[in-house]
């Protein structure tokens, strides 16, 4: 007894396999984890303290990191530290401050931490790394049903 076996539509699919590390790139990736982060954000926005000046809560969000020193498509959440947003402080409320002096021994206090980014992700995790899956899956079947016309 014989068995006849016949495989077509392997070139097409060699063509997408070899195409799919072109749609994988920064900027594609960047973009799907910028989208995804917005219910971290949005989470974290509340949790935070408001404090007298509000910049802390204005100033989370995310931001693409720059080139050196980076995994491809990496986007960091959190409180922005550059001039316009003004999160300089955000680790200090996130993680509080032990007892501090200054040279001369005056009490400079203690800051309690109010932890805000942790819960915030802990939350929204699961929410985070589905939209993750399903944007690059958006963008991976638009390139494979226009690979295969």
């Amino acid at each position: 007894m014989s068995i006849k076996l016949s495989v077509t539509g392997v070139k097409e699919i060699d063509k997408v396999l070899r195409g799919l590390p072109a749609q994988l790139q920064d900027k594609i990736l960047a973009q799907a984890h910028a989208d995804a982060a917005k219910p971290l954000v949005e989470k974290a926005k509340l949790l935070a303290p408001e404090g007298p000046t509000g910049n802390l809560v204005d100033s989370i969000g995310t931001e693409k990191l720059g080139k050196r020193g980076r995994e491809i498509g990496q986007v960091q959440a959190g409180p922005r530290r550059s001039r316009r947003h003004k999160g300089y402080a955000g680790h200090l409320v996130e993680f509080g401050t032990k007892k501090r002096t200054n040279k001369r021994g005056a009490n400079r206090g203690v800051m309690p931490k109010k932890a805000f980014m942790f819960p915030a992700f802990r939350q929204t995790k699961t929410v985070v790394e589905n939209a993750i899956a399903g944007a690059i899956g958006k963008k991976l079947f638009a390139f494979m049903k226009r690979t295969l016309k």
